[in-house]
């Protein structure tokens, strides 16, 4: 519901303030719990925690063409100017450094994706959007014709894969992609028939700490073989990010031989 156009300016912060309480999950209101506690308690003098989002986290790449880590160093410069108790880091990154649309910031309290902002913006981000409770509309990753999970960036064409937090797990993260799109398969050629079930089935070994040497050898020979056998693009398609990820963080599949997920990791 629209706030009324003459509510005082206390109102409309009380307001925003509910909205974005009711949005927040238990763990980042025990977060935002302990955060506040830590300020009332003179553990960080002089910080205030801000009514809006109070966690930032930005995608990475050395070199990054469009200025990732020149707009990491401007939220937290802002962040100590205005004397915000905030929280911004790195989050989970696949690309190359030379994508169009990024680069990226998640607000994990919100689920949701900034794209596209420049190191100069940065103060404005948080006088509207941590201050204000304000979202920065023209820059909210929500096309609905590219984002399938408002957590997750990812972009085939650009080859980048990013979560809204550092601590999801990778390789959940493209068994979560394969099965979103697993349904719209026709079944009518043997890569989608074969593949996607298989796929699947060695992902949830290796999550599952039960894969082996061998399984890993055939989730990067399966995904392949779908990428150059399909009767149209979609076995390419469906199986790209995780071909992406095998080829960027191999480590990370390997560590899941033996053991599996670790504790502490989050899933979509």
């Amino acid at each position: 519901m629209p706030m009324p156009p003459n509510m005082p300016a206390a109102g409309r912060a009380r307001i925003r303030l509910s909205r974005l309480e009711r949005s927040l999950s238990p763990a980042d209101i025990q977060r935002r719990g302990r955060l506040n506690q830590s300020l009332s308690g003179g553990q960080a003098d002089g910080l205030r925690l801000p009514p809006g989002a109070s966690r930032y986290t930005i995608c990475g790449h050395p070199d990054c063409r469009r200025g990732s880590p020149a707009l990491l160093t401007g939220l937290r410069r802002e962040a100590e100017r205005l004397h915000l108790a905030l929280e911004v880091d790195g989050t989970l990154t696949i690309c190359d450094g030379a994508c169009r649309s990024g680069p990226f910031v998640g607000m994990p309290e919100l689920g949701l994706f900034y794209a596209g902002l420049e190191a100069g913006q940065a103060r404005e981000v948080l006088l509207e959007t941590s201050l204000e409770g304000r979202m920065l509309h023209p820059w909210l990753w929500l096309n609905p014709t590219r984002v399938m999970d408002s957590r997750l960036v990812w972009l085939k064409h650009e080859r980048v894969l990013v979560a809204v937090e550092a601590a999801y797990c990778l390789v959940g993260l493209t068994a979560y992609l394969l099965e979103f799109n697993a349904r719209e398969s026709c079944g009518k050629c043997f890569p989608c028939r074969l593949g996607v079930p298989r796929v699947d089935h060695l992902l949830r070994r290796l999550m599952a700490g039960q894969a082996r040497e061998q399984d890993l050898e055939e989730l990067g020979q399966t995904s392949a073989a779908m990428a150059d056998g399909g009767y149209c693009q979609f076995a390419g398609r469906i199986s790209a990010p995780l071909r992406l990820a095998l080829a960027a963080r191999p480590e990370e599949f390997r560590r899941h031989l033996g053991s599996g997920c670790q504790t502490g990791e989050m899933f979509l």
